[in-house]
């Protein structure tokens, strides 16, 4: 007989039988490692060799169907398909479950050759079985422990890459594509060693390519730990990235054959540092450069932090201080102490968020401060976590306010002594002016009324002078009332009397009076205003008139940028202003510009005349 057949064993042959009997061919097939069984054409089995039986245990198997004696199932074919392939092809190669008698389960590659006679036809099958069982099994284990590693890896928060040793990305994981804003088909293959990505160092300067951790692993051996990145990124966005990087080597060899880099993307976190230190360096120089001293309480640990402005403040220095409050309330005055001490507490407690007391503080030199002490209360989540306050020194404020308050009491004083004293002066001068003018008068009125009755042939004459002297007393008293009647400018008006004035002081004492006048502020000022104008008229030139020997007097009074300016000069023999301006009239002038918010200049000198001069603001009627 003449045989050439061949069983493969991944494509190639592994058993060659030509001219061997059946006696030859049993003696070869005991000594294969692998299960061979021997069927006819209609798979009857007819032989096995020593590895079959000790696998199935196929004794008394003589002439039964394979597949009826031994329970398979077959991977990715059919029985049909085998049939086929036998017939056409004389060979099938595949991947079968043996299900043994005892319920073991063993995975075969499986190949089936026919055996042909010397007429190159199909005399019989010969199928040999190789165990592949540990092998599948290890297979599995590893597809098992890829697709974990893979699902931790995709898990990761960081991106973590592999590169090989040119720099180029072999592996990635989705965090990696997705930080760096790349997809991982564009990512595998691209090198991250390269001067494309324009990073910089945490400082700002640029980072240099050959000091990547990537290149710097492969290069060296050694790994990086938490190197500050910042990139910017193919899709535009701008990144920091903390990286670290491991490279790795065989064992034996002392090159690198790749790296492995991990990183997260810390760019909220480095933009919340930097938020952090743009404030605290905010804080600082408010610190600084306000006059306020700055503190900073935790209620839960009782800590204080102060300002160096509460250090000059003070006069404490950092040793003399301890941050708690006992320290803080035993420095508070006594009076204030139970006080300051209970209304903190109770903000605390009530959960108020502003707090703010005055107090008087005992300083490092033994002297007391007035300080206004302000503070605001975090809240979280319902309870009182910390306070932040300011102190201001109110030592200064309050030693102006009181000195102030005894400038006002003075003031009020010397006013109430000048009305005193004007009033006295007043009526000093109704007296007098009674005395020397009115009741002159009328005794000389009288005096030519008795001669008229004592000498018939004058009476006539004697009754008309009584008369006549009679008239002068009554313009006298018509005189004194309009110096005192206030309703008299809101009468006649401010223009008309301040005529009078003018008439008065040019016929009867021979003063040559002029006066510019804006016609419009009979309009504009007030009834108060005119009256305010007409008495320090009156009081200047009756000053003019009793004590300056003045042949000229200009008056002036006008109206610019919504102010009226009145000045009052003469041509008299002046005074030293320095003296005579704490006169009671003077006193009374500036009394009366002052209460309607204006200013009063006094110049004069002796022999140079004086000019009094007067500005307020424009109250609109």
């Amino acid at each position: 007989m003449k045989t050439n057949s061949s069983a493969k064993k991944n494509g190639k042959p592994i058993l060659s039988v030509s001219h061997k009997s059946s006696g030859e061919l049993s003696d070869l097939l005991h000594h294969l490692p692998d299960a061979v069984i021997i069927t006819d054409l209609s798979f009857n089995i007819t032989g096995w060799n020593d590895a079959a039986e000790k696998l199935h245990g196929l004794p008394g198997a003589r002439g039964k169907n394979l597949f009826q004696l031994i329970k398979l199932d077959l991977l990715d074919s059919t029985f049909e398909t085998i049939n086929a392939e036998l017939l056409n092809r004389g060979t099938w190669e595949g991947e079968v479950i043996y299900h043994r008698h005892d319920g073991e389960k063993y995975i075969f590659k499986t190949s089936a050759t026919a055996i042909l006679d010397d007429n190159n036809k199909p005399l019989s099958i010969i199928f040999v079985n190789h165990n592949i069982t540990k092998v599948k099994s290890t297979e599995k284990k590893l597809a098992e422990a890829e697709a974990t590693y893979e699902k931790l890896v995709n898990t990761l928060v960081d991106g973590v890459i592999m590169l090989d040793k040119d720099g180029k990305v072999t592996t990635c994981n989705k965090r990696a594509s997705a930080i760096l804003g790349i997809n991982e088909e564009e990512l595998l293959g691209k090198e991250l060693g390269d001067s494309s990505w324009n990073a910089i160092k945490a400082d700002g300067t640029p980072f240099p390519w050959y000091e990547f951790p990537t290149v710097v692993s492969l290069q060296t051996g050694f790994p990086q730990r938490n190197v500050k990145m910042g990139v910017n990124l193919p899709n535009g966005l701008f990144v920091w990235l903390m990286i670290n990087s491991e490279a790795l080597i065989r064992n034996g060899e002392f090159e690198p054959y790749a790296v492995v880099i991990s990183f997260s993307d810390i760019t909220d976190s480095v933009n919340r540092e930097e938020e952090l230190r743009k404030s605290n360096e905010r804080f600082f120089y408010v610190s600084k450069i306000t006059s306020d001293a700055i503190w900073d309480i935790d209620l839960a640990t009782k800590q204080i932090y102060r300002s160096e402005t509460f250090y000059e403040l003070s006069g404490y220095s950092r040793d003399e201080i301890k941050p708690d409050l006992d320290w803080w309330f035993n420095k508070v005055h006594p009076k204030d102490r139970e006080r300051v001490k209970n209304k903190v507490q109770e903000h605390i407690q009530n959960g108020h968020e502003k707090w703010e007391d005055e107090y008087l503080f005992l300083c490092a030199d033994g002297s007391y401060k007035f300080l206004l002490d302000s503070g605001t209360i975090l809240i979280r989540h319902g309870k009182p976590v910390r306070i932040l306050g300011a102190i201001r020194d109110l030592t200064e404020k309050k030693k102006l306010e009181q000195q102030l308050l005894q400038e006002q009491e003075q003031k009020h004083k010397a006013v109430s002594q000048a009305g005193i004293a004007a009033q006295e002066a007043e009526r000093s001068n109704i007296s007098r002016e009674l005395h020397d003018n009115v009741n002159q008068l009328l005794m000389s009125a009288k005096l030519f009324m008795n001669s008229a009755q004592t000498d018939p042939q004058k009476a006539n004459e004697h009754i008309e002078k009584a008369i006549s002297y009679q008239l002068m007393a009554v313009e006298e008293i018509r005189k004194l009332s309009r110096t005192l009647n206030t309703s008299l400018v809101k009468v006649i008006g401010l223009s008309r009397s301040i005529d009078d004035i003018i008439i008065n002081m040019k016929a009867f004492q021979q003063i040559e009076t002029r006066f510019q006048y804006d016609q419009r502020l009979d309009k504009i000022l007030s009834d108060d205003q005119k009256l305010m104008i007409f008495r320090i008229l009156q009081e200047q030139t009756n000053n003019i008139i009793k004590y300056a020997n003045a042949k000229n007097v200009l008056i002036n009074l006008k109206e610019e940028n919504s102010k009226v300016y009145l000045s009052i000069t003469d041509d008299g023999k002046g005074f030293d202003a320095s003296v005579q301006s704490k006169g009671i009239g003077f006193i009374n002038i500036y009394n009366r510009v002052d209460a309607f918010g204006g200013d009063m200049e006094l110049i004069s000198s002796q022999g140079n005349g004086c000019s009094l001069r007067v500005n307020f603001p424009l109250t609109l009627n």
